[in-house]
């Protein structure tokens, strides 16, 4: 059994200590994380000391590494792997090191969305770093029934280029090439999908990347989707997490938003934030025959 301690009372995060991915995962333990992710919305594997091929193994174990699809933001050598932070020398672009910093959901905008997010920490500041998440299973499960009923079926579009922060400014990094732009045509998902593997719905990234409902006229689409923001951004769902150098946590893209907090270049130790990143697809090996239906209309039947 895995020594799993619930982060907060809500059930929202749990941490796992006493693991050692650099060895290797067995299909029992991973059944063990995942059984715990899936319950509490994101882990946080703590003490790991991990290089590219071992992390990127980790990955595997999860789904499957997706390389981002701005390729400037790639890693050399590991694609898949996306340093994010404020110690490399394109994080001297302030659009590129603060591209996280609003409230999203990771890969939204594309037509296989990510199923979850992993970042393992490498170096964090004295002061801030930290990573906004919030819980978007509470966040469905409060809203009245006469809600739940109206928006069960309804289709949101996401596209990456319609990213916006809470001042209305663009956030998500820059599209530099027009080779980049054709990779990301807008999307569908469902705004409010039961889980692949537990079937409890949750609110599907109603902020970042969507840009409108199916069947509603600009105004009507907006009104709702900025009703769910500020309904599943209230405090009680957010949780402010605080990397420790050798965290690996692992994000439930499926059942929560996140956001990075702004940061200036690094100028020193002190205030350096460098974080690998990886997107995960798809679903876990040990996982599959539980695995139905996506978010997404097309994919699969209809939630």
């Amino acid at each position: 059994m895995l020594d799993t301690r619930p982060i907060d009372p809500s059930g929202f995060g749990a941490e796992i200590h006493g693991l050692d991915l650099a060895s290797g995962v067995s299909d029992a333990v991973m059944g063990e994380i995942l059984d715990t992710l899936y319950a509490h919305r994101f882990v946080v594997i703590r003490n790991q000391r991990l290089n590219e091929a071992q992390y990127l193994d980790f990955g595997r174990c999860l789904g499957r590494p997706v390389a981002h699809a701005l390729d400037h933001l790639r890693m050399p050598g590991f694609p898949e792997i996306e340093p994010i932070g404020n110690v490399n020398e394109k994080d001297r672009d302030a659009a590129v090191r603060n591209g996280a910093a609003f409230w999203h959901t990771d890969q939204s905008y594309e037509a296989e969305p990510a199923t979850m997010i992993v970042l393992y920490a490498l170096a964090m500041p004295e002061v801030g770093g930290e990573t906004l998440l919030a819980d978007m299973r509470a966040a469905y499960e409060d809203l009245d029934d006469d809600t739940r009923s109206r928006i069960g079926s309804l289709v949101v579009r996401h596209a990456y280029e319609a990213a916006r922060g809470g001042d209305g400014e663009e956030r998500a990094i820059p599209i530099r090439t027009e080779e980049q732009r054709a990779r990301l045509p807008a999307v569908r998902h469902y705004l409010a999908p039961p889980h692949p593997v537990t079937r409890a719905r949750s609110l599907y990234a109603v902020t970042g990347f969507a840009c409108g409902v199916e069947g509603m006229d600009d105004e009507e689409a907006s009104n709702l989707l900025d009703a769910l923001k500020a309904h599943a951004l209230r405090p009680g769902y957010v949780r402010r997490h605080r990397h420790e150098v050798g965290d690996v946590l692992v994000v439930d893209t499926l059942q929560t938003l996140h956001a990075a907090l702004p940061s200036e270049f690094a100028s020193g130790a002190h205030d350096s934030r460098l974080l690998w990143r990886l997107g995960i697809k798809g679903a876990p090996k040990v996982r599959e025959r539980a695995w139905r239906r996506s978010v997404s209309p097309g994919r699969d039947a209809p939630p």
